[in-house]
C-alpha cells in the first residue's frame, strides 16, 4: 500500500497577510461586492472599497481603546455579518483574534480567556457578557483570568450602536490603521482557535497570517471551479471554526460575495436570497436536505417517484465517475426524473449551486452519489484546526467519492505504521499556546500527528477510516473502528446521533438517539413496535457493511438529548465519547445482561 501522497508545487506565493486581498480590491475593482447579509428578501451589504472603509474605521476605533500590535482580541458572538467586519478589524490593527464559540460554557470561557491572555472581549449579547463575567470571576481561591500586564479584561457588547461608537472614538487614528497593516508580516500571529476538546481541555492553536495564507492559495489552485463571474457563497458554519472562517478568506481573495446567514433557523430562506453558487457545509446538512425533500414527497404522494429518481441519479454518477458509459435507457430515464425530483432538490440549495465542499465528518457515498447525480458534486475534504485547516480536497475532476481527495499544494501526507495520518505543509500551526508538551507530542520532526486513520487509494486519493483514539478492541480482541458504523446509521432520517461502543465487552453494542418529533408520534405499544422494527432494518443494513465480528449486537434508544450543558457534545456538536460512557452507564449496561 501507498504509505505517502504529495500535492503540486504551489503556483503562486501566497498573499503576504490576511487583508491584503481585501486592500488590493478596494483599490482594482473598489465597486465590486464582497460582503452582505439578508434584509427581508434582499441582500444588503459592502462593496470592496466601503468594507475596506468599515474595517478600518473599526479598527481605528479598537486602536484607540489601547489594543497594541500583538494583543489578544476574543470575539464571542454565532455567525453574524459584524462577526466578519471585527475580525479584520481586528487583524488590521495588528491585533490577534481569539474565537469563542457563542455556546461556549463560562468554565470554558475562563480556560481560553486565561490561556490567550486577551485584554478585551468583544460579545454580541447581555447573556454572553454576563458568561464573561461569570469566566472572570475569581473561583475557590483562584485568580480570575488578566489581559496584559494583569490588567482587567474589558468587555465591550455588541448592541445597537455600540460598532457606530466604536468608529466615531477612531477617527484620530485613522493613518495607524494603516501603518499596521503595511507592518504585517507572514510570521505574525493571526488567530488563536480552540480546539472542540473530545477528550479534555480545549488547546489553543496558534495559527500565523502565513498558515491561513498559504491555505487559501491552496485552496484557488486546488479548486479553481468554485471561482467565476457571478461566483457568491453563503457562510453559515460557525466562524468560531477554522473551516468557516477560510471560507470568508478564500472567497475575498477571489472577490467572491460573501452572504453571512442570520441564522440556521432562517437557513431554507437565506439559501433562496442569496443564490450562492459554492456551499461549504457538514454532511448534515445534506442529510437533512435530502430527507425533508424525501418526507415532503412522502405527504404528497410521490414517494416512489422520488426515490426512484434519487436511485437512477446515483447510477449515473457511480457510472460517470467509475469511468464507464451511461445507457440510453438510463440516460432517458434520468432526463425525465430529474426534471420532477432533482430540480427541487437544487432549488432547496438556491437553485444556483454547482459545486460543494463537505467537511467536519464522512460524508456517505450514496449520499455523495446522489447529489452528484443531480449536478451538484460535492467534494469532500479533511483537515484539522491545526491544519488552518485544510489538508485534502478535490480536485473536482477526477472526483472519487467516499474519499477526501488529495493531498493540496505543496502538502504532504504520510501514513505511520499504524495508518495515523502525519502532515507536513505550510498550512500546518506553529503550536499551542503555552503548551509545549502538547506540541512536542503533536509535531514531530516536521510532521503534524493528526490522530485520524488513513489509507491511499490505488488512483491516489486518501481515505479516512476513523480517529484512533476512538477505536475499540472488544473482549475478543477485535479491532473496531465505531465510525462507518455510527455514519451510516446516522444518515437515516429517523436517527438524530448513534454511539458505538464494545472496548473491552463481548460484543459490539449502540446507542441511539431518535428523532425528537418522531418520539412524540410515537405513543403506544403499536407505535413503539413500528418504531423499533424500522430502527431494526437500519442496524441490519449498516451491519451488512461490516464483518460479523464488528457488528452491532444490540442497541439501545436512548431519549435524553446529548447537550453542550450536559457535557457531552462540544460546541462543534462532536460527541464526547467518554462523557457518554460514564452518563449513560445504566442503560449500556442493561445491553449487556443476559436476556
Amino acid at each position: 500500500m501507498t504509505r505517502s501522497l504529495s500535492g503540486p508545487s504551489l503556483a503562486t506565493d501566497p498573499q503576504p497577510h490576511l487583508l491584503a486581498a481585501l486592500w488590493r480590491w478596494a483599490e482594482q475593482d473598489p465597486e465590486r461586492p464582497l460582503l452582505s447579509h439578508r434584509e427581508g428578501d434582499a441582500l444588503q451589504g459592502w462593496t470592496a472599497a466601503s468594507l475596506r472603509s468599515e474595517v478600518t474605521a473599526l479598527a481605528a476605533g479598537l486602536i484607540a481603546r489601547g489594543v497594541a500590535p500583538g494583543d489578544r482580541v476574543a470575539l464571542l458572538s454565532r455567525t453574524r455579518v459584524e462577526w466578519v467586519l471585527l475580525d479584520h478589524a481586528i487583524l488590521a490593527a495588528g491585533a490577534v483574534t481569539v474565537p469563542i464559540y457563542d455556546s461556549a460554557s463560562p468554565a470554558q470561557v475562563r480556560t481560553i480567556l486565561a490561556n490567550s491572555g486577551a485584554r478585551l472581549v468583544l460579545v454580541e449579547t447581555e447573556a454572553h457578557a454576563a458568561i464573561v463575567a461569570e469566566a472572570t470571576t475569581p473561583v475557590d481561591g483562584a485568580a480570575a483570568p488578566t489581559g496584559p500586564s494583569s490588567a482587567p479584561i474589558e468587555v465591550l457588547g455588541l448592541a445597537s450602536g455600540v460598532l457606530a461608537e466604536l468608529q466615531a472614538t477612531g477617527t484620530h487614528h485613522l493613518d495607524a490603521v494603516e501603518a499596521r497593516v503595511a507592518a504585517l508580516q507572514g510570521d505574525d500571529l493571526a488567530a488563536i482557535l480552540y480546539s472542540s476538546g473530545t477528550t479534555g481541555e480545549p488547546k489553543g492553536c496558534e495559527l500565523t497570517h502565513a498558515n491561513l495564507c498559504a491555505n487559501v492559495a491552496q485552496t484557488v489552485q486546488q479548486v479553481p471551479e468554485l471561482f467565476g463571474e457571478g461566483a457568491r457563497t453563503l457562510v453559515f458554519l460557525p466562524l468560531a471554526h477554522a473551516l468557516g472562517r477560510i471560507q470568508v478568506h478564500v472567497a475575498f481573495d477571489q472577490g467572491v460575495e460573501v452572504v453571512v446567514a442570520c441564522g440556521l433557523d432562517e437557513l431554507p430562506e437565506e439559501l433562496a436570497v442569496a443564490g450562492p453558487t459554492f456551499l461549504v457545509a457538514v454532511p448534515r446538512l445534506f442529510e437533512k436536505v435530502l430527507a425533508g425533500a424525501r418526507e415532503r414527497a412522502r405527504e404528497g404522494g410521490r414517494l416512489r417517484i422520488f426515490d426512484r429518481a434519487l436511485a437512477v441519479a446515483a447510477k449515473v454518477s457511480m457510472r460517470r465517475r467509475g469511468g464507464r458509459p451511461v445507457p440510453v435507457w438510463l440516460r432517458v430515464q434520468h432526463a425525465v426524473l430529474d426534471r420532477l425530483v432533482g430540480q427541487r432538490l437544487r432549488d432547496a440549495l438556491g437553485g444556483r449551486v454547482s459545486l460543494a465542499i463537505c467537511g467536519g465528518a464522512p460524508l456517505l457515498p450514496e449520499v455523495g452519489h446522489r447529489f452528484d447525480g443531480i449536478g451538484i458534486p460535492i467534494l469532500e475534504g479533511f483537515g484539522t484546526t491545526e491544519t488552518a485547516p485544510i489538508v485534502s480536497g478535490g480536485p473536482a475532476q477526477p472526483l472519487e467519492i467516499g474519499t477526501v481527495g488529495r493531498p493540496y499544494p505543496a502538502t504532504t501526507v504520510r501514513l505511520d505504521e499504524d495508518g495515523e495520518i502525519l502532515v507536513r505543509g505550510p498550512q500546518v500551526f506553529r503550536g499551542y499556546r503555552d503548551d509545549a508538551a502538547a506540541t512536542a507530542s503533536a509535531l514531530v520532526d516536521g510532521w503534524y500527528r493528526t490522530g485520524d486513520l488513513g489509507d491511499i487509494t490505488e488512483t491516489g486519493h486518501l481515505r479516512i477510516i476513523g480517529r484512533k483514539k476512538d477505536i475499540l478492541v472488544t473482549a475478543g480482541g477485535k479491532n473496531v473502528v465505531p465510525a462507518p458504523l455510527e455514519e451510516r446509521i446516522r444518515a437515516h432520517p429517523l436517527v438524530e446521533e448513534c454511539v458505538v461502543l464494545g472496548d473491552g465487552r463481548p460484543f459490539v453494542t449502540a446507542l441511539v438517539w431518535v428523532d425528537p418529533a418522531r418520539l412524540q408520534d410515537g405513543h403506544g405499544a403499536e407505535a413503539e413496535a413500528d418504531l423499533r422494527a424500522e430502527l431494526d432494518g437500519v442496524v441490519a443494513a449498516a451491519n451488512r457493511t461490516v464483518s460479523r465480528a464488528e457488528s452491532i449486537g444490540r442497541y439501545a434508544i436512548v431519549t435524553e438529548p446529548l447537550s453542550l450543558e450536559a457535557g457531552s457534545l462540544t460546541p462543534t456538536a462532536k460527541v464526547r465519547r467518554a462523557a457518554v460512557l460514564e452518563r449513560f452507564a445504566e442503560p449500556i449496561d442493561q445491553l449487556y445482561r443476559t436476556r
